[in-house]
Formats: structure tokens, sequence, C-alpha cells
């Protein structure tokens, strides 16, 4: 039997309805949906988890040794892996007023340009570069903005009529972080000097982080007491988070094996609830392999449509998913609906082959 051949018998079958192409697509497209859904919902509630322990400043960490923190050893601890800013922070001499509340007087931090930067993204797990009006200015926190009723770009009188733009609001929720920046006024200064601490925004945390987080500090005191520490600034969530536990361990892990399965048996019935006929046909002398190709064409066409059907999921996807790396998710995303159509297709080899001719009769009276 010629190829031309197969494909017009296929084609006819098909547009007949004699595949029932609509019914198997139908139900194939559910099993994709479901199983790239649940997948979806898995690897979201993975991401939430580690927006969640990042953005609380879990993954930050503090390096404390006043007037002993290298701010330019500091700063560069920024292009270490899994670090997104590095900064260091002093607490200044003075304290600082504004006219608005003349008999209160807030802590001055004196903080580098990468301290600002993990500052002003401490409830967010990306980081983003200052511009050039946030590099100029003070920054209130979130706390000290509110009593003071400030906002960003406002210009604000202090308690000695000196002008201050106010920069920017950096976020400081109550929510477990240890920080004298929670209720303070920081100042932008250059990266160069000594400072009280180091602030080090990472994600992943790196393994070594204590002894990264060390190469800040400038000079190490004689006096056996005094001693660099380094700390988490929140300690809430726990001291870590193992996301590659977390993505190993989900409950969808097995989603590709299980949708490819159900996708089988659903291949594996759309050919063997016709049996009688592909028996009939290999008895009227039409070759095994030529009938096993028809099988396959009849099940690529409502495998194909199916699969059409269910790309607005992955794209969507792309363009909508919140978290980072959406080209990632989408393959994961992928992975289920590939191994569907792969299963679907096997099935229906699979039941094409079991036929035989032999057992026309047993076929025909439903004994088998």
């Amino acid at each position: 039997m010629r190829l031309r051949g197969v494909t017009g018998e296929a084609m006819r079958d098909i547009l007949s309805g004699t595949t029932h192409a609509l019914l198997y697509a139908a139900a194939l497209m559910a099993i994709m949906f479901a199983a790239a859904g649940a997948e979806l919902l898995q690897l979201r509630s993975i991401g939430e988890r580690i927006d969640d322990y990042v953005s609380s400043g879990a993954s930050t960490y503090v390096v404390e040794y006043p007037g002993r923190i290298d701010a330019r050893s500091c700063e560069s601890l920024a292009d270490a892996p899994g670090v997104h800013a590095a900064g260091a922070i002093r607490t200044a001499d003075s304290r600082i007023s504004f006219a608005v509340l003349p008999s209160t007087s807030l802590p001055l931090l004196e903080a580098t340009p990468g301290a600002v930067q993990a500052l002003a993204s401490a409830n967010s797990r990306d980081t983003r570069a200052l511009t050039g009006s946030e590099s100029s200015g003070v920054w209130l926190s979130g706390q000290a903005a509110e009593t003071l009723g400030l906002t960003s770009g406002q210009t604000a009188r202090l308690a000695d009529d000196t002008p201050a733009t106010i920069a920017g609001v950096y976020p400081s929720p109550e929510d477990g972080r240890s920080s004298n920046a929670t209720y303070a006024v920081v100042q932008p200064v250059p990266g160069d000097g000594v400072f009280d601490e180091c602030l080090i925004k990472t994600w992943p945390v790196p393994d070594s982080i204590e002894s990264l987080a060390l190469l800040s500090v400038g000079t190490v005191s004689a006096d056996g007491d005094n001693r660099p520490t380094v700390r988490q600034l929140n300690t809430r969530f726990g001291s870590r988070l193992d996301s590659s536990a977390l993505f190993s361990s989900r409950a969808t892990a097995w989603m590709p094996a299980l949708a490819g399965g159900v996708a089988l048996a659903l291949g594996f019935v759309a050919v063997w609830t016709r049996r009688l006929e592909l028996a009939s046909a290999l008895h009227c002398g039409v070759p095994k392999p030529a009938l096993v190709l028809q099988m396959m064409l009849e099940t690529v066409s409502w495998t194909f449509a199916a699969a059409v059907l269910c790309l607005p999921l992955p794209l969507a996807v792309m363009h909508l998913w919140a978290g980072s790396a959406p080209q990632q998710i989408v393959v994961l995303t992928l992975r289920p609906m590939l191994a569907a159509a792969l299963g679907a297709l096997a099935g229906a080899v699979a039941a094409s082959l079991c036929v035989r001719e032999r057992d026309l009769f047993a076929y025909f009276k439903r004994l088998i």
C-alpha cells in the first residue's frame, strides 16, 4: 500500500468522524491543561516562598564591626555570585531633626551606594540600580516618612531651616528585622573609608556566606573579645531556605510521567475501540506497517490540535509571569504537555501493534 493511499485513508477517517478526532483532542487538551496547570501552580507556590524569604531580609546578611568595615571591600562583594547588592553603613555623630517635628530627632546613618540600593529593595526579591536623583538628598525609612508626613521627591526643612531633598523612602516593616535603619534617616556617601556595618543582599545564598561577608573587614582588633559578627537581617523564616530541595520534592515532579501515562491510555483506547475495523483491514490484505502508519497519522491529527489549543498557556506564562526566569518556567510547563503528546502517539502505536488478524472473529463476538 502506497504512502498516498495511507494518507488518503487517514484523511477520510478524520473528515468522516471515524477517528473521533474532536473528542480525543478535547480529552488530550484537558490532560495537557491539567498537568501543565498543576505544575505551574506548584512552581508559583515555590516562587512565592522564595519571594517571601528574600523580601523579608532572611537572605540579607549583616557584618557588624564598628569602625572596622572597609567600604570598598564591602561594595566589591556585589560582584560575587549570588550577591545582588552590598554596601557599608555607619552611624553619624549627630542626629537630625525636621521642622515639622523639631522636638523629635532621628538617627542619621551614612550609607554607601550599595547599601542604599539594598535598603531601597528591602521588601523585594529583585534589586534595581538607583537613578541619579535617588543618589542625592536623604532617604527616609518607611516608618520615619509616615511620622513626618513626607514622600519621595519632596523638599523638607530641617529644624535649622536647612532644605533637604527626600531622595526616596525605603521599606522598613516590623517583620522581625533587626536593623538600626528601621527608624532612621539615611545619607548617601561615597564608598570610601571605614564604617560600622556591611549589608549584603543575596539570593541564592552562597554556601560560604560567612567567609565571604568577613572579606568586608578592614583591620581586625588585637583584642580577642572584639571580633566581627555575621548575622541574618531577619531570622523569622529560619537560617536557610533550600530552593533546590523545594523544587525536587514538589508534588508535580512526576507530572510528565503521569501525564504521559494517562495520554498513553487515551491513545490506546482511541485505536483499540476500532480493533474490529483494523482486523478486517488486515484480513483484506492491508499490510500491518501501513495500518500502523495510518493510525499514527490519525492520532497526530488530534494530538497536534490539542497541542495548538494549549499554546496560549505557555505564551501567557512567558508574558505574564511575575517572577524571575520565565523562560525556564515555560520549559517546565511544556514538559508534561510534550509527554502527553508523545504518550498519546505511543498508545496509538501500541494498540495498532496489538491488533491481530487471527482475532477477527473474537473481536466480532466481542470476546476480546
